[in-house]
């Protein structure tokens, strides 16, 4: 007997929701992307994510990006953005609107720009998708940044260098992954070769050592480490660059243990390298987020414009160096003639590091106090990574020195996870110096100037709630109570003179309040009054830690300490 699939119901097809990812940055950010989207695609293996990228920096690491996204759109905009003043803008468009043509064939459902530059907010505009992600400008020409992931990162990388996360968590919680720590494998380093590649340039000169120190480094990692081999990596453009490290009569007798790659190798065959190496030593580039993917080992010394806690390699137990220099980091529109970063790295403690590393596989607080010369240390910052909840982080190798930056990017860390998303990190007490001490008392009269700022706002926009729904709305009261709230926005802004280290909450939350929800007064009045709450909800969680930070430091010092008390 045969069963009858006459008047069988067809099930209905569930649509794959697509989910798009706009990433015009440079080869690092696509790598880091990369990295983000694979653990969305591990946990939703049902998404269609597709990327949407510049080719010049896409198509090279094509054999990185096809296992992670379903497909990638290239945008080339050397063929789209022709000279106009000879060929018109009519051509420009004309390429603009075939690139969107086939954009317009995906049913997006999300759409994230994760570039955070205008033209990728533009771009992002003219993207169909029932939802955007990130900055895009709306109707009026006007810039909207909706999730609060995407404010954070827009308000404090942007703006300052006090972002606690790393760039690649910040695009996982725009995204909207839920991280959980991952079961580590151990990787067997005895079946690599003894290499060490070494990538000894960066995107910036400010960025790099000169070719000397570099010379040096090579120089005693080859005499101390005999059974090993450097090879130099870098891009077409830094060929002389390398060869004025390789061609330095002081690496003469080596030459034989020195291999130049440099312009000579494709991203895929630069990728297998690193693959067989021991390890990885170079500043912050690209290179070093590639070798991360392969699991080698890293060693990154940050220069200039650096912030370690963003772009250091994405895995455990990566290392990092960084100087203590005051003006460190920098940004890249800042004046400097002398590079005093470059200075305060000695050349001793990165070539120290490099043979450590390959001698026992892991630097330790206690190698470093009784290695190293607290003479070379006195001046540097060294820091190995560590995952907490699916989140990296960095933690200091060297004791009993933590500066102010790095203290208060702790606090930024619990801060920002439990206000925006819901979760508990526990960090251990910092050890304060009375520098830090000194900043942290600064920092809690500012908090209280902040907080009562903040409750004053919620106060005028529930007036504002009020006289609305009264009988006979005044619209001289309405318009008073907001020039109140213009003048607490105006207040913020005032406090960062004496408390420099709260920036983030006052860039925050005037971005916030410039991306309010809502069509109508009592709509956007609501979401006002809902983000100077957020604002004295942040303020009561940092008062808070950085009181019992300095109660901590004064039982453990014995020592009286200053108290300032705020409403909470």
């Amino acid at each position: 007997m045969k069963a009858n699939n006459s008047n069988r119901i067809p099930v209905p097809e569930i649509p794959v929701a697509t989910l798009a990812i706009v990433q015009l940055a440079r080869f690092g950010d696509l790598i880091q992307t990369a990295q983000a989207v694979e653990e969305l695609k591990r946990n939703h293996p049902e998404y269609r994510v597709v990327l949407i990228a510049r080719s010049q920096f896409a198509k090279p690491l094509d054999f990185v990006l096809k296992k992670t996204f379903d497909k990638t759109y290239y945008l080339d905009t050397k063929k789209i953005f022709v000279n106009t003043e000879i060929a018109g803008i009519k051509p420009s468009i004309d390429g603009l609107n075939q690139f969107l043509g086939e954009l317009a064939s995906e049913s997006i459902e999300v759409l994230v720009n994760l570039s955070f530059s205008k033209s990728s907010s533009y771009l992002s505009s003219l993207i169909k998708s029932v939802h955007k992600i990130g900055p895009f400008y709306d109707f009026d020409n006007k810039m909207q940044i909706n999730d609060k992931w995407s404010q954070l990162l827009y308000a404090t990388v942007m703006r300052g260098s006090l972002n606690p996360f790393a760039l690649v968590d910040l695009f996982k919680n725009i995204i909207g992954i839920k991280s959980t720590d991952q079961k580590i494998t151990p990787v067997n380093m005895n079946s690599r070769s003894n290499t060490v590649v070494i990538h000894p340039f960066a995107s910036q000169e400010r960025k790099a050592w000169k070719a000397e120190k570099w010379v040096e480094v090579i120089y005693r990692t080859l005499k101390e480490n005999e059974t090993y081999t450097i090879q130099i990596v870098g891009a077409k453009n830094e060929v002389m660059k390398s060869q004025m490290i390789t061609e330095n009569p002081l690496l003469k007798t080596f030459s034989h243990r020195i291999q130049n790659l440099t312009g000579k190798t494709t991203l895929a065959e630069l990728s297998d390298e690193l693959k067989k190496a021991k390890i990885f030593v170079g500043h912050d580039s690209m290179v070093g987020h590639l070798a991360a993917l392969n699991r080698t080992p890293t060693l990154t010394v940050s220069l200039g414009s650096v912030r370690p806690q963003e772009t250091t390699p994405y895995q455990a137990n990566a290392y990092n160096l960084a100087p203590r220099t005051k003006c460190f980091p920098c940004f890249p529109t800042d004046a400097c003639s002398f590079n005093q970063c470059h200075h305060d790295i000695p050349y001793q403690v990165v070539s120290s590091a490099i043979k450590q590393l390959l001698d026992k596989g892991q630097i330790t607080p206690e190698w470093i106090k009784g290695s190293i010369s607290s003479f070379h240390i006195s001046s540097v910052n060294f820091y190995r990574t560590s995952f907490h909840k699916g989140h990296m982080g960095l933690d200091s190798l060297i004791e009993n020195h933590i500066d102010s930056p790095d203290i208060f990017r702790s606090f930024y860390k619990i801060a920002w996870s439990f206000v925006i998303s819901d979760t508990e990190e526990n960090l251990p007490f910092p050890k304060l110096t009375q520098n830090t001490h000194r900043d942290l008392l600064d920092a809690l009269t500012g908090l209280q100037h902040l907080y009562e700022l903040s409750e004053f706002g919620k106060k005028y926009s529930q007036y504002i709630l009020e006289e609305i729904s009264s009988q006979t709305p005044s619209i001289f009261k309405i318009k008073d109570f907001s020039k109140k709230i213009d003048e607490i926005d105006q207040l913020q802004g005032l406090v960062l003179k004496t408390s420099p280290n709260l920036a983030p909450i006052v860039d925050y939350f005037a971005l916030r309040k410039a991306n309010l929800h809502g069509d109508s007064v009592v709509k956007l009045t609501e979401s006002s009054y809902y983000a100077f709450h957020e604002c004295s909800s942040l303020c009561s969680i940092l008062f808070e830690l950085v009181e019992n930070t300095i109660s901590e430091h004064k039982n453990s010092s014995g020592k009286s300490t200053p108290r300032t008390d705020a409403n909470k």
